[in-house]
């Protein structure tokens, strides 16, 4: 038998070592028990692990049943919608509404509670008292009309037996105003940033954008000289001046070049560079006549409508968008005669100017170039100041303190655009600048250095007429950046980083880099100086002569530039 330390072992136990394990006739190794405190290591030896650990009995509490996707869409009233936004309504309009009765058991609805639902009408298949069957959904026409209070603000509360469910609607209504320009007279477009500029001694600036996007308004003379239409225009202003009208964007207009019959969903109208927009309004005027109807969808050749035409157009009929504004709160209207009505009239745009800003496929230094020209049928006014500071005590002489060390220039520049693209874009050039936010490099307009001899491809340097640059402003902020224009059109951007006196008659400036090509100076148009600056004022006007014409005048301050 097997002993281990003097005693004999059991059979049992016998057969439990290891075999493996050195013996001494029939002495072996103790068996050493494991424990959880010990980490296995080959030197212990033979393991063995207690059997039948008891494990503490856990009481289960009684089980809950979970909420499903089931109970969220179930046993319930759907309304769908539930809201509706109306936008602005300058006619009649219809919504379908679908409510469902998603409980499994028939749902009596007792009645529909509407409040502030004036100018508005719901119709069902079945007035209340009716009753649901299990899972039935019903389709609902709302019904809106223009006539009601300005703002609509709407509930419609739907009475069951298990539920209640609740549609919203709101919205504005607006009333046209068609009474169209004088065109003798420009219509102006206003557009008004916010911007709070910080300037610091040395004259470096700090510009932060306070309003997202810009306001917008509208102002043009208005002569109306039949009494029928005159008449038409004070009831309008006693009934609707405190509210929000449908103003047509004249500047926008588009003319119908075939009949338009009554019942209509689809204008054949052109809407690129125009703001026709989805959900938003459109304007038929023809004479004093108008109809205003909402838009569905738009695509570059047409407009659908949501609701159809109530009556026929002829060929002529002014197609225009549509945006709801307010006129001024003061309007003075002269009558040179009985009939005669002359008036300005300045309205506000409800909504900001959201469009996408653009801001030009030139760059130089990590800033835009306007290369529009400048208009030059009328002069350029420029404006030269320095940032001084003076101390004078009255005794004695004055102390003066230049505190930036350079000019500020402003300028005023004109620019003449024509067609629809060239104003499109350029309103979307005044998008990307935001007022006074951003700034942008502007040549001169003017031949401020010519070309005395040629320049080779590889030459760093220019001689030109002797102007005084070297004597008095070598590579000067506002006077060290060029643009170099050819007689083909193609232009060169250069700094100049110095300036020496050759002669009585001429100059050489240096440049940051060779222009790459060999120039005479008959191949130079011009040579003009760049200027890094911005917008003198965040409100920005664009002179309308017509739909196609227009005329835009900026005040410009230069800016001290980053090296």
């Amino acid at each position: 038998m097997p002993i281990l330390d003097g005693v004999p072992l059991a059979p049992a136990q016998a057969g439990s070592i290891n075999p493996n394990l050195s013996r001494d006739g029939d002495t072996v190794a103790p068996i050493y028990p494991y424990t959880e405190s010990e980490a296995p290591r080959a030197e212990h030896g033979l393991r063995t692990y207690r059997p039948n650990v008891g494990v503490p009995a856990k009481q289960i509490k009684t089980g809950q049943r979970l909420a499903s996707y089931f109970e969220d869409f179930y046993f319930r009233v759907h309304i769908r919608p539930d809201r509706i936004a109306l936008g602005s309504l300058a006619s009649e309009q219809s919504r379908s509404i679908e409510v469902w009765n998603a409980w499994l058991t028939a749902n009596p609805l007792h009645a529909v509670n509407a409040t502030g639902a004036e100018g508005m009408t719901l119709l069902g298949p079945a007035p209340p008292p009716t009753s649901f069957a299990a899972n039935e959904a019903r389709q609902y026409v709302l019904a809106v009309t223009p006539n009601g209070p300005p703002t609509v603000n709407a509930t419609f509360t739907f009475v069951f037996g298990l539920d209640s469910g609740v549609l919203h609607v709101t919205g504005r209504r607006i009333v046209g105003w068609a009474f169209p320009p004088n065109w003798a007279h420009p219509v102006i477009e206003r557009l008004e940033w916010l911007t709070d500029v910080l300037e610091s001694h040395a004259g470096f600036e700090q510009r932060i954008r306070l309003r997202t996007a810009a306001r917008r308004g509208l102002e043009y003379r208005l002569l109306i000289g039949k009494d029928r239409d005159r008449v038409k225009l004070e009831n309008l202003l006693l009934a609707w001046q405190a509210r929000v009208y449908g103003l047509p964007i004249w500047t926008d207009v588009s003319v119908a070049t075939a009949p338009i019959p009554a019942g209509s969903l689809l204008l054949a109208v052109d809407t690129s560079h125009r703001s026709f927009a989805a959900d938003g309004l459109v304007g038929l005027v023809l004479g004093s006549e108008s109809e205003f109807a909402e838009i569905d969808q738009i695509t570059p050749n047409s407009v659908s409508l949501k609701s159809p035409l109530e009556r026929p157009w002829p060929a002529g009929t002014k197609i225009l968008p549509v945006q709801p504004a307010r006129v001024q709160n003061d309007l003075r209207i002269t009558h040179p005669a009985s009939a005669l009505a002359d008036t300005t009239v300045r309205f506000e745009f409800e909504e900001e100017w959201l469009i996408p800003a653009e801001t030009g496929a030139v760059t130089y230094r990590g800033h835009p170039v306007l290369l529009a020209p400048t208009n030059w049928t009328e002069g350029v006014d420029a404006e030269h100041g320095r940032k001084l500071v003076a101390l004078d005590y009255l005794t004695g002489r004055r102390a003066v303190d230049d505190l930036s060390g350079i000019t500020t220039v402003r300028r005023t520049h004109r620019w003449l655009l024509h067609g629809r693209a060239e104003i499109s874009a350029f309103r979307r050039w005044l998008a990307a600048r935001a007022g006074r936010l951003s700034a942008f490099w502007l040549p001169s307009g003017q031949s401020d250095l010519r070309l005395a001899a040629a320049v080779g491809a590889s030459d760093s340097a220019l001689t030109v007429d002797n102007r005084g640059y070297a004597a008095n402003v070598p590579a000067a902020v506002g006077r060290r950046d060029i643009v170099i224009t050819t007689a083909s059109g193609q232009r060169f951007f250069r700094r100049i980083t110095g300036a020496t006196e050759l002669d009585a008659d001429t100059e050489s400036l240096g440049l940051d880099s060779a222009l790459g090509v060999a120039l005479p100076p008959q191949q130079v148009a011009r040579i003009e100086f760049l200027q890094l600056v911005r917008l003198d004022a965040d409100a920005v006007e664009i002179a309308y002569h017509t739909d196609e014409l227009a005329e835009v005048v900026l005040g410009l301050t230069s800016l001290r530039d980053a090296p």
